[in-house]
């Protein structure tokens, strides 16, 4: 297609995600992608069609450069915990910079987003609706710029629930969202799809160091590692007792 790149990056050919490189290549080829996915009858053609879903995508590519430029810099045989210290330092002092700059609307350190044209980019680096998920009984969280008239209606009304606040109190985050889903569904929804997208790229990096340790080359004709996957990284622990506990044991004679 005569584009600058011969293939997208995978993880296979960069060690960790947290690199940022897989994110910023898929961004410089969303065009390419697009024409891909369209010819492939895929889905996700309309993601890539929408000007906001690629401003997102150009903002968290934006993010993870400076994260990478941080990461590489504490690199080496001569660093120690002083000099990653100061560097962790500068690093808060440039974030300082960018949350003044941004909220005088100038987004010139987020180089990729600032090209992006048509969509209200102030809008992705905007944290304050999000007071409402943290503490709906907050007097400080004010509604979001997002809701509609019967949301925030359902959130005023959320506010004066007694018995949700109490257990606000003793509940995780999430889990205080989940049990709200019952008489606040609308709100719940909208506050579980905040906290469900990973913050970090850890649970993918895990799960390719489990790969990498159970796909080994004693294991080579192992093909399909599904189920080996998925019992290394399930948050619940295998019983391994119970189903062995219903099998007869060999027993020397």
């Amino acid at each position: 297609m005569g584009a600058e790149h011969k293939a997208l990056l995978f993880h296979t050919e960069v060690g960790w995600l947290s690199r940022g490189k897989v994110l910023a290549r898929v961004y410089e080829l969303q065009e390419d992608l697009k024409v891909f996915l369209t010819n492939e009858g895929s889905e996700y053609t309309k993601l890539l069609a929408s000007e906001e879903y690629c401003a997102r995508l150009a903002y968290l590519a934006d993010i993870f450069y400076y994260l990478n430029e941080l990461n590489t810099r504490m690199q080496g045989r001569n660093e120690n915990l002083l000099t990653r210290t100061d560097k962790i330092n500068r690093f808060r002092s440039k974030v300082q910079l960018c949350q003044r700059h941004v909220g005088n609307g100038n987004l010139e350190m987020f180089p990729l987003t600032n090209k992006c044209q048509g969509v209200n980019t102030a809008a992705l680096f905007t944290t304050e609706y999000l007071d409402c998920v943290r503490d709906p009984f907050s007097s400080a969280s004010a509604f979001g710029m997002d809701m509609t008239l019967q949301e925030q209606e359902k959130l005023t009304e959320l506010k004066q629930d007694r018995c949700l606040k109490l257990s606000f109190d003793d509940l995780p985050l999430d889990s205080f969202w989940l049990a709200a889903a019952k008489e606040f569904p609308m709100l719940a929804h909208k506050a579980i799809l905040t906290l469900l997208p990973f913050s970090t790229t850890y649970l993918c990096e895990v799960s390719f160091s489990s790969l990498t340790a159970i796909k080994t080359k004693n294991r080579e004709r192992l093909r399909a590692v599904d189920e080996e996957l998925r019992v290394c990284l399930s948050s619940i622990p295998a019983r391994i007792s119970a189903p062995s506990s219903s099998k007869q044991p060999q027993v020397s004679h």
